[in-house]
């Protein structure tokens, strides 16, 4: 395996605490706001400077003498609890130390009422009885749906504002309606009470750094988002091949991807009860671990053709399988073959691709589907990288190495 650098284009916002402060400070201090109490929604994937755009939301609504708490907004995370969904934010050291504001985490919610096809819509009940909510999310693409609007601003008040209810209702309708516009529905319906007073969006550049802010107001968040969605998938990284024998991929979690791995980025997708391979085509998917952030969650597994046992010691079955009940796409939590060793699972994996040159396999190795600037790539691949314009640099051959315990050694 050989190290290989990609390069991506890489906006980047330098100060990203100063702007959150100046963009929620502009945005809302013409309002009314003294003395009163805001929810500041926050979802559950790891974004980058998460806590520093919170607490710059926060002390800029303090600037305008409110009092802010957070919610989280993460539909049936953290297996549908309120205090693993609490648990997943302070994770992301938004404590009330670091951002100057508690976490008001519930499960109840409040009904708002319907949409035109009779969904009903729900908003989490400690965020219905503030003066106002201001959401802040990452607008990317979604891992299992395309549309004009996917995950972002729209998603949280759809679907993570309104908890387990929310999203229980909203994917009991995947089949007969299109997500998106279910999404906007839903939306839509939710923005028409006036408690949500705005959002704030973040887009991230391929290096996985927050290259863009912006605010808006919420009768143009479906605009705007369907805009911020364009640009979120120019800046999106990818893997430099359109074909591969194997993809090692070191960790999955729900802070990485919706699905555990992003099928944007390995070409696997899946429906209910079904996967299949889009581009790139990769033949054989083999996981190796969990974050910790993601806290047993191991949804996505059922997406990989092998993984580890370390992957599955890892994982909280009850945590696992109530997310993939709600999303109906139990197929994701799917056990795959696996063995006591990284070592044997590799072994078994490439014996299943059916070559028995072993240099020949086309074979990528990534950290996580976020992190895409080093890979490490096979000898079998590196002249068509050399081809490639986002390959910067190709380093020199070395052979797979394990520890003691038959662990794949970190990837460098």
């Amino acid at each position: 395996m050989a190290p290989i650098e990609q390069s991506f284009p890489r906006p980047c916002v330098e100060d990203v605490e100063a702007r959150s402060f100046q963009i929620v400070q502009t945005s809302l201090g013409q309002r009314q706001l003294s003395s009163k109490r805001i929810a500041i929604a926050v979802g559950s994937r790891g974004i980058e400077n998460i806590d520093k755009i919170v607490r710059a939301a926060v002390a800029a609504l303090k600037q305008c003498g409110a009092e802010a708490f957070l919610v989280p907004a993460m539909g049936s995370h953290g297996g549908g609890q309120a205090e693993a969904q609490k648990k997943i934010l302070l994770e992301y050291k938004l404590t009330p130390d670091n951002v100057g504001a508690e976490i008001l985490s519930s499960m109840e919610t409040v009904q708002l009422g319907e949409t035109p096809s009779g969904l009903p819509v729900y908003m989490d009940r400690n965020a219905y009885e503030s003066d106002g909510v201001i959401l802040i999310n990452r607008v990317k693409p979604h891992t299992d749906f395309t549309g004009v609007v996917e995950s972002g601003l729209m998603k949280m008040t759809a679907i993570g504002l309104g908890k387990i209810d929310g999203a229980s209702a909203f994917h009991s309708r995947t089949s007969e309606f299109e997500s998106d516009q279910m999404i906007r529905d839903i939306a839509q319906t939710a923005l028409q009470n006036g408690k949500i007073l705005g959002g704030l969006a973040i887009i991230e550049n391929a290096y996985h750094e927050t290259a863009h802010l912006e605010w808006t107001a919420p009768d143009a968040m479906d605009a705007n988002e369907q805009q911020w969605l364009k640009r979120a998938k120019e800046w999106m990284p990818s893997l430099p091949v359109a074909q591969a024998d194997c993809l090692i991929v070191d960790r999955i979690g729900k802070n990485i991807s919706g699905v555990g791995l992003d099928p944007n980025i390995t070409g696997r997708r899946y429906k209910i009860n079904r996967r299949w391979n889009t581009t790139p085509d990769i033949t054989r998917i083999i996981l190796l671990g969990l974050t910790e952030e993601t806290n047993g969650n191991a949804v996505g597994c059922g997406l990989a053709d092998f993984c580890s046992q370390r992957l599955l010691d890892a994982m909280n079955k009850n945590v696992t399988y109530v997310n993939a009940v709600t999303s109906r796409n139990v197929i994701c939590a799917d056990i795959p073959p696996h063995w006591d060793t990284d070592e044997e699972t590799l072994q078994w994996a490439f014996k299943s691709v059916g070559n028995p040159d072993l240099s020949q396999l086309r074979v990528l190795r990534i950290r996580d589907t976020l992190s895409l600037t080093h890979i490490e790539a096979s000898e079998a691949l590196l002249d068509e990288f050399k081809q490639s314009p986002q390959v910067a640099q190709i380093g020199g051959l070395r052979e797979m190495t394990f520890d003691s315990t038959g662990a794949l050694a970190p990837l460098a």
